[in-house]
This record gives C-alpha cells, structure tokens and sequence, in this order.
C-alpha cells in the first residue's frame, strides 16, 4: 500500500498515525517534559519524511529543541533494479526474482538495530525508522540502557525475543487468541510492555485496569508465532529457542527466560514488492442440495469464456457446506468464491463479461545495506556500527519427536476435535503458514508430540495439503509446544495470495476442529481456553 503511495505522492509513504498518536491530549508534552526515548519504525519507505512531519507538529505545538533523528539504509530499490537477476527466493529453490518482473515499487532490506543503538547514543529522544525488524527498537532501547555489546549474544537474543512477543501489540493480551472465551473484557484491549532485564530475560505485562489478560497461554500464543523455526533469525543476533521458559508471576505479570543467542547470518531478508498486475474476485451462493454439481455447473459456465492465456491466475472454490434438514437460508447456503489475477486491465474486462453473460444460465438458486543515522538537529550523518561477526545460516531443523511415547500407553480415547485439548496459533510468513500447537499440562506433553508427527500434520491438514507443500516440524519442550511451517501454503504470501486466508489465521483453529483420539483421562478436565 505504502509503496503504490509514494509512487503517486512522494511526500508520504510513512504512517501518519504516528502524529495522530502524539496529538492526544497531552501525549507530545508529557514524551518531551519527561524525557522519554521514542522509537518508531513508521517511517515505512520515507523515513526522512515523517521525521519532517514530527519535527513540524513538535514545533507548531511549542516543543523545541527536541532532538529527532531518522534511520535510512534499508530502502535498496535502486540496487536491485541494477542487480535484478541476483537475488533468489528464501524459500522456494530456483526461484530467482527476475520471476517476479522487473517493475519494482520498492525494494526494502530489514535491516537491525544498529542505526537506532548509535542515534540512541549520540543523544536522540525521537528516533524515526524505515523498514527495520520489528523487534528492533526494543532491542535498540535495552542495548542502550544497560550498554549492551554488539556481541553480548544471549541478552541481544532476550530481548529480539522480547521485541517478538510485543510487537503485534494486543496479540499478548488476548487478541487473536483461541481461549478467548476465558478473558471476559475483550475489547480496547492494552497493549504489551516487556520489562526486558540486564541479562536479556524480561517480563511481560501491560497497564493496570487494562481490558485483556497476560497469561503464559496468551505470550506462548505470540511466542510460537512466526517464528519459522527454533532458530530465530535477525540481522543483529540468532536466538535459539529450545530452551525459551514462561512462568506466571502473578495478574497479568509472565517471565520470559532462557534464550540463548548466537551471532548472526551474513545477509538479512530483503523485501521486494513490483507490480504484479491487477486482481477481482465475486462470490455468489448456492443453496440447498447439490452444492457441489452447482458450484462444478458454474466453474464449467465460466471457464468457457474466460481464454486462459489471459489470466495469471483463476480460482473457483466453495466455502463451507449445508447441514442436515437446515432450519433457514441462512444455514443452508454455500459461498462461491471466485478469485481471478491477470497483467491486464482488459483481463478483469474478461472475466467480469464472462461473469454477466452466465448470470441467467446458472445453477437453481443462483444469486548489502548501507545503514545510516541522520541526527536532525546538527545534520550530522552517522554511519550504523559493521556487523563484525556472522554465523552461515545452513537452514531449520525439521524433525519428527526423537522418543515418541507410544498412543496406546495413553488408554482409553474418544474421538473429539483436537481444540479441547490443546491450544493453537497459526500466522504467515511470505508464502508458508507457521503454526504452533500446545498443551498446558505436563502429563499431556508426550502425548502431544508424539501424536503430531510430519505425517499426522498433513493428515489434519485435509484437502488443503497439497504434494508440492513441504512441512517442517520442530518443539519447544519447555512451552510443551510443536511448531510447524508449511511450506507453500499461502502460495506467493498475502498480497497476491488467491485464498480467502492470505494471513493463515485461521490454520490454526482449523487444526483445532479436527477430529483426533484423545485420552479419555484428558477429556475430563476443563476443556481448553474456557478458564484462564
């Protein structure tokens, strides 16, 4: 969005909520009186611009001499547009971005904490960022108050770590959350504070009287999240994550301990967004008995005006089904989703035509980063700290449990959706979903991961695992968690992603509705996510 923004109006780019945030009531007063370090990473693709636009609204509101710096380095589109041909994919092997096309809006590195950690220390109270990591100034902020070292590992780890599990914001306190039920105000919801200690570790809370809940289940929610692997890549450190530990403190109060950090890989991620044409997609519904002749019925009426040489990519796919002897309409209708991408406008023509002409024929029913830091106030240009060690990154671990626990040991079973057990959050990253799956007790943690190995995670994953998916599979024992990456899944990531789930939310919950044999002398305490 940002970047088809900037195209038309050079001057934005950035996040303007930024200001909106500092306008309420006293907020820039208070920040400035008191002396409190802002660091924020929405400057997006024009960092320097909303470093202007802050230090316009500080004055207009009578706060001079405030000192404001801006991180730039990471916007690298002119490079790759030089360089196009070498660069390839993270994932997907053989997959060089001149693929992509050669119509590049904005090419961003992500880019760390170095930047931010040296206008920190020469003197800044307001420190604007473009595309950096998002744990990134938390981890700025602790390196300069205690006067981390570059290479202090295991503390830079705690707090990338820390930096994780705020970073969504209310996804700690109960957002997005599968035992919401339990949290009984779940709405303007407060937001996260890591109280990140010396030696890397912290403590999660958030405000008093604030609607929400920090509890183990809700941090471990946004631990296993994204993650990718138990190797957890930054550009400043790696964290190692088998041995994170959660424990309870008290309301609202969660300690996060025990990762351990290693140095770095050599590159960072780079982000790449071209124009890949223009997109559309309808829904009708059908209703009633023979969905699936109907929604066959349209997909066949359709695709017989459409040329497919046209389109890049079409997609048909029926969303939900009818239940037995339905009660209303409402019960008994099916969505049919109809998703189309194409380079052309006249494509979209096409297809809409194509739509318009079946419409009374159809179904019964049918209706290298060169990082610098800019200090605002004498116009200095400080150049970010080298990266003076790295670490080859060789790629995740992927492994089935080492001592699986035979099923059988459990005893008697009764076949019920996994989700009264165990506890899930999904999300993505590019074009793979990651989803992690725990328990919270200890007794059911070699049942868990015995029970998901590689195989049982594409057996619940149904009809939308595909052969080309990969999956990667890893645990987190100390969080009785298994983490899983699939490969593929959201196909090339949320922007052009033709499923109605580009960001895998709900992966997770669907996992959880599957049907499994759980140990009767499990189902007999509370299901899961009904109490905190």
């Amino acid at each position: 969005m940002r970047a088809l923004e900037i195209r038309e109006h050079p001057e934005l780019g950035y996040e303007t909520a930024f200001l909106t945030h500092l306008e309420w009531k006293t907020a820039a007063a208070e920040v400035v009186s008191r002396g409190i370090k802002v660091v924020h990473n929405g400057g997006a693709l024009n960092p320097r611009g909303l470093y202007e636009a802050t230090t316009k609204f500080l004055a207009e509101k009578g706060l001079n001499g405030v000192k404001i710096a801006w991180v730039d380095g990471d916007n690298v589109t002119e490079l790759v547009q030089r360089r196009y041909e070498s660069y390839e994919h993270l994932d997907i092997n053989g997959l060089d971005s001149a693929e992509i096309g050669k119509d590049v809006l904005s090419a961003n590195a992500y880019i760390g904490m170095r930047g931010i950690l040296a206008a920190l220390n020469a003197g800044a109270q307001f420190v604007i960022c473009g595309r950096c990591c998002d744990a990134s100034p938390p981890m700025a902020l602790a390196a300069w108050w205690y006067g981390w070292r570059l290479t202090d590992w295991d503390r830079l780890a705690g707090s990338l770590i820390a930096g994780h599990v705020t970073e969504c914001g209310p996804y700690s306190t109960g957002g997005n959350f599968c035992g919401f039920k339990a949290i009984p105000r779940l709405w303007e919801v407060g937001h996260p504070i890591a109280e990140i200690e010396d030696d890397g570790s912290c403590v999660v809370t958030m405000h008093e009287g604030s609607n929400g809940a920090v509890t183990v289940d809700t941090i471990t929610a946004q631990l296993v999240y994204e993650i990718q692997g138990p190797a957890y890549l930054n550009p400043d450190v790696t964290a190692i994550l088998d041995g994170v530990e959660l424990e309870g403190l008290g309301p609202n109060r969660v300690r996060l301990s025990g990762v351990k950090g290693i140095p770095p890989p050599p590159t960072t991620k780079l982000a790449i967004c071209a124009l890949g044409g223009y997109q559309a997609e309808v829904s009708t519904y059908a209703v009633g008995l023979d969905i699936e002749e109907k929604a066959a019925l349209q997909r066949k009426q359709i695709l017989g005006r459409l040329n497919p040489d046209h389109f890049s990519k079409i997609a048909i796919d029926t969303y939900g089904s009818v239940p037995e002897d339905p009660l209303s309409q409402k019960d008994a209708s099916v969505q049919i989703r109809h998703f189309i991408q194409a380079p052309t406008k006249d494509a979209i023509s096409e297809f809409k035509e194509a739509f318009l002409f079946c419409a009374m024929q159809g179904y019964g029913g049918y209706h290298l980063v060169n990082v610098q830091v800019h200090l605002g106030w004498d116009d200095s240009v400080i150049p970010a700290p080298p990266l003076d060690e790295s670490r080859a990154f060789t790629g995740q671990v992927s492994y089935d449990s080492t001592d699986p626990v035979d099923l059988a040991e459990f005893g008697d079973t009764n076949r019920v959706p996994l989700g009264h057990v165990v506890l899930a959050r999904s999300g993505d990253k590019g074009g793979n979903a990651n989803v992690g799956l725990w328990v919270q007790r200890d007794d059911e943690w070699p049942w868990l991961r015995s029970l998901l190995t590689i195989d049982k995670i594409k057996h619940l994953l149904g009809n939308d695992y595909k052969p080309e998916f990969r999956v990667g599979r890893f645990e987190l024992p100390k969080l009785r968690a298994v983490h899983v990456v699939i490969y593929g899944l959201l196909q090339d990531g949320v922007s052009s992603s033709s499923l109605i789930d580009g960001f895998a939310k709900s992966v997770g919950e669907f996992i959880r509705a599957r049907q499994v044999d759980v140990p009767t002398k499990f189902l007999s305490r509370p299901h899961v996510g009904d109490s905190l």
